[in-house]
């Protein structure tokens, strides 16, 4: 089919977008920048709302919290905000400290378990872990020895995690039940070649196709079930992160973009770089759940 054909939803200037994700309970659209380090909101019809991250370099990304609150995937800690009071509080830190390595990516799997992976931040050693937490803070290792973690997404029936191993470029799969967070079964879902960029965020739609994020390379593409490519959507601009689907009737992808000093100097964006982006589409999303948490947590 015609690549279909992205606008600007929202006229930020992101130094890195990502982590985008829609709350149907308040028809909203989340995102974050990175380097801000700032959360977006986004409600129907409103402005864009913002809130900047404290104590911090970098946010990596976020996922619902039961009770309109969000978990925070920050330099090194997850951390609880409610939007409501503008309250951020401690929640744990899986990766106990580790110098020079920071939170990523995260999601919650079809269960409610939050999985949430590290990176190098010189981006050139293999200290990268993938792990799952459970709603008090317990983590388990899902898999280890990678630069870079992006973008875990979950199949509609749960029992497939997908994974970005950015800088090996390519995407893994692995088989995942729903009462247990070990990993089985891991491997090559597909493979990308020097001219496609970087694997970066994933997504999945209701029909289990994959869609990928190519950081550099400026496009979108998904791959059905069995790894095969369907659909490509060129973006305007080559630094694209991550995409999740919303709307009233979940079939508008948005789409996280950013700069990069490497990919794109600032006056080369005309105004794309750096926006979120949305494109109209033929599929249908999944809402995303929340995570339940039952114990208070104390302010900071």
């Amino acid at each position: 089919m015609p690549s279909p054909t992205p606008r600007i939803f929202a006229q930020t200037r992101d130094r890195l977008g990502e982590s985008p994700m829609w709350r149907a309970g308040e028809k909203a659209i989340y995102w974050v920048d990175l380097y801000g380090p700032i959360l977006y909101r986004m409600r129907a019809g409103g402005p864009v709302e913002s809130w900047t991250v404290p104590d911090t370099k970098f946010i990596g990304s976020f996922v619902f919290v039961t009770g309109g609150r969000l978990m925070l995937s920050v330099e090194n800690r997850l951390v609880l905000f409610d939007p409501a009071t503008g309250i951020f509080s401690p929640f744990a830190d899986p990766n106990d400290g580790r110098e020079a390595v920071i939170y990523n990516d995260s999601k919650l799997d079809r269960s409610g378990r939050l999985w949430v992976g590290t990176l190098d931040l010189a981006e050139t050693d293999p200290r990268g872990i993938l792990y799952c937490v459970d709603s008090q803070g317990r983590a388990t290792v899902g898999d280890s020895g990678f630069v870079v973690c992006n973008g875990p997404a979950f199949s509609p029936g749960g029992d497939i995690l997908y994974f970005s191993d950015s800088l090996g470029r390519r995407l893994l799969a692995y088989d995942l039940a729903s009462g247990s967070p070990l990993l089985r079964n891991r491997r090559v879902f597909a493979s990308m070649g020097p001219d496609d960029g970087v694997p970066d965020g994933l997504t999945v739609d209701a029909e289990g196709g994959v869609w990928c994020a190519h950081y550099g390379a400026g496009r979108l593409t998904r791959y059905a079930p069995d790894g095969s490519v369907t659909n490509v959507v060129e973006l305007p601009c080559p630094v694209v992160t991550s995409m999740s689907f919303g709307g009233p009737d979940m079939r508008t992808l948005f789409v996280t973009s950013g700069w990069s000093p490497g990919v794109q100097r600032p006056e080369e964006e005309v105004g794309v770089g750096g926006a979120l982006l949305a494109i109209d589409t033929d599929f249908t999303g999944l809402c995303e759940p929340e995570f339940s948490l039952n114990q208070d947590l104390g302010d900071t």
